[in-house]
């Protein structure tokens, strides 16, 4: 990448430091997804000053961890704080004496099997402590943290369990017509609360699969059953990209009031980038990939805020639009390094 570039993802990190800093008294998926952005930045380019401002949240989370193991606490969801976990795997990794975050990763895994934990009959576990409704969300919050803190710590369980709450979301969320995936599902009155094929949504569905699908081994007896989830996803998703390369709030909403979004965007473009990698789909859709990142750097300004995201929202026709989200700054970072990543496979592959 160009100079220019990494000028851009240092002006990125630095407005998501000063910009959060005082929403990051509790755990959020926010927090979650901006310090995986900041890890992201220190392994692009050694970023020092990222990975200790990632550190520091990290154990301010494992220090607010609750009795239940909920990383960071203070969160209405069932699954948010998990995405915490991701990071605390990262310093499990990196430093020696990582018994700390070790016992932290395993509190928070275990929270996902206890008894008192709200799901439905076969299994699915709700979004929200106390709303019977299964949301896309949660596959990202949970499944990626799962089948990592599982192969780390030689869980198979956790893995296991990772597997199966995709197999549950996507059987009650995929809509067969189309291919996409519905918001949120209400298991008491059996309907959909809000049915929208959300674009970020299904950005949680590709990253989670992708992520998932790169930490079994090939002869895993489901991984051949997720990598064709992906495949099948990402040729409905290319069918709603624009001719800017933006994925929009609504995938199947073209209309003049319709907003494109760079969050969604950013999502699904890191579960493309991640499949190609790996070889699960042609290299022909690097073309999309390509044509996303460079309308989101578009979208990077002058202080570094990520803009046309938009926010954390039950109904996404009326999500709150252009403000500075840290899960859109993050992933901003993550996406980033996917991205650096697969123009690196290819040229090794003189594809490129």
């Amino acid at each position: 990448m160009s100079l220019t570039f990494s000028k851009i993802l240092n002006k990125v990190k630095e407005y998501s430091m000063t910009q959060f800093t005082k929403e990051y008294e509790q755990g959020s998926w926010g927090k979650g997804l901006l310090l995986c952005g900041l890890i992201a930045k220190y392994l692009y380019d050694q970023d020092n000053n990222a990975l200790d401002y990632a550190r520091k949240w990290v154990v301010q989370s494992i220090e607010t961890q609750t009795p239940r193991g909920e990383l960071g606490g203070g969160d209405p969801s069932q699954a948010n704080f998990a995405l915490i976990g991701r990071s605390l795997l990262f310093f499990a990794k990196l430093e020696s004496k990582a018994d700390i975050f070790k016992r932290a990763i395993e509190k928070q895994a275990n929270y996902f099997f206890e008894h008192s934990l709200n799901r439905t009959e076969q299994g699915t576990i709700y979004y929200l402590k106390n709303v019977p409704q299964v949301w896309i969300d949660t596959v990202f919050m949970i499944c990626p943290f799962l089948i990592h803190a599982g192969t780390f710590l030689n869980m198979p369980k956790y893995v296991e369990e990772a597997i199966k709450q995709l197999f549950l979301h996507i059987k009650i969320l995929k809509d067969p017509e189309t291919g996409l995936y519905r918001h949120i599902w209400d298991a008491k009155e059996k309907k959909f609360y809000d049915g929208t094929l959300w674009g970020q949504g299904n950005g949680w569905m590709l990253a989670s699969l992708v992520d998932v699908a790169e930490q079994l081994p090939d002869d895993h007896q489901e991984k051949s059953r997720l990598v064709t989830e992906i495949q099948m996803l990402a040729e409905k998703l290319i069918l709603c990209q624009d001719e800017r390369g933006f994925w929009r709030i609504v995938l199947d909403d073209f209309s003049e009031k319709s907003k494109v979004e760079t969050a969604g965007t950013l999502i699904i473009t890191y579960g493309l980038s991640k499949a190609i990698r790996n070889e699960w789909i042609d290299i022909s859709f690097y073309e999309y990939v390509q044509n996303a990142f460079d309308a989101i750097i578009s979208c990077v300004d002058k202080e570094g805020m990520i803009r046309k995201a938009s926010g954390p929202t039950i109904n996404p026709k009326y999500a709150p639009y252009d403000k500075p989200y840290p899960h859109a700054q993050g992933f901003f970072l993550i996406t980033a390094l996917e991205v650096t990543k697969l123009l690196q496979f290819l040229k090794e592959r003189q594809l490129l």
